[in-house]
C-alpha cells in the first residue's frame, strides 16, 4: 500500500532544522558539517558512512551520530534494527527541537513499515505527531499503518486528519477511500478516489482501487 519514502526523507531538510539545536552544544559548527557530510556519504557508500557514525559516536557524537547510524542501517536494509534505532535516537534527543524528533521518527515510522511491522510503525508515527500535530505526513503514516492492520476506522479517522492538514496529498485521499470502502460506504469510497485521481492521475494502486470500488457498486446495484 505505501511506498517506502527512503533514506533521504526529510534529510536534506532535517540537517537544516537540526543546527539550532546543535548550536546549544560546544563546536556546534563543526558538528552540523560532520552531521552533514554523514548523511550525504549514505547515498554514496553506506557501509563507511556507518563505520563513520559508529565512529563519531565514540568520540560524543551524541544524537546526530546516532542518527547517521541508523540511517545507514536503513540504507543497507536492515530495517527492524534502524527503526528501533531511529526511535530511541528520537527520544534521546532532548536538546534537539521538536521538529527534529518528528521528522526522525517519521523515519522510523517508515523503516518499520519496510519492516513489514505496522503495528511499530503506527507507534513511532503517532509519537512523532507529539513532536509534530501538524505533519499531515505523520497522519498519513498512522492511516497507512492502520490500513495494513485492517484497522479500518482509524485509517479513515486519520486519512482525514491528514486532508486537513494538507488537502494535497493524494495517498491521504487514496487510504480513505480503502477505508470506507472496507467499511461499506461506496459513495464516500467513489468520492474520495476521485479526488484522489484528480492529484494523481496515473497512480497503479489508485487505478486499481478505483475499479475495485466501481465494482463493488455495481454488485451493490445488482
Amino acid at each position: 500500500m505505501r511506498s517506502f519514502r527512503g533514506i533521504v526523507w526529510g534529510t536534506a531538510l532535517l540537517a537544516a532544522i537540526a543546527a539550532p539545536a546543535m548550536a546549544q552544544e560546544a563546536g556546534a559548527s563543526f558538528e552540523q558539517q560532520q552531521y552533514e557530510a554523514c548523511l550525504s556519504l549514505i547515498n554514496d557508500n553506506a557501509e563507511a558512512a556507518y563505520e563513520e557514525g559508529l565512529a563519531w559516536r565514540a568520540q560524543g557524537g551524541g544524537w546526530p551520530a546516532m542518527h547517521c547510524i541508523a540511517l545507514s542501517q536503513v540504507a543497507l536494509e536492515q530495517y527492524g534494527i534502524a527503526a528501533r534505532r531511529l526511535e530511541t535516537t528520537a527520544e534521546g534527543a532532548i536538546v534537539a527541537t521538536d521538529a527534529t524528533r518528528a521528522i526522525i521518527l517519521g523515519q522510523a515510522g517508515d523503516a518499520w513499515l519496510a519492516a513489514e511491522e505496522a503495528a511499530n510503525a503506527e507507534r513511532a508515527f503517532r509519537r512523532g505527531r507529539d513532536f509534530g500535530p501538524d505533519d499531515a505526513g505523520l497522519a498519513l503514516g498512522v492511516a497507512e499503518a492502520a490500513a495494513l492492520q485492517e484497522n479500518w476506522e482509524l485509517a479513515e479517522e486519520a486519512a482525514s486528519d491528514a486532508m486537513r492538514l494538507d488537502a494535497g496529498l493524494a495517498r491521504s485521499w487514496r487510504v480513505r477511500a480503502e477505508a470506507r470502502l472496507q467499511r461499506g460506504d461506496l459513495d464516500g469510497a467513489a468520492s474520495d478516489i476521485e479526488q484522489a485521481l484528480a492529484r494523481d492521475d496515473e497512480n497503479i494502486e489508485t487505478l486499481v482501487l478505483r475499479g475495485r470500488i466501481n465494482d463493488a457498486r455495481r454488485l451493490q446495484e445488482g
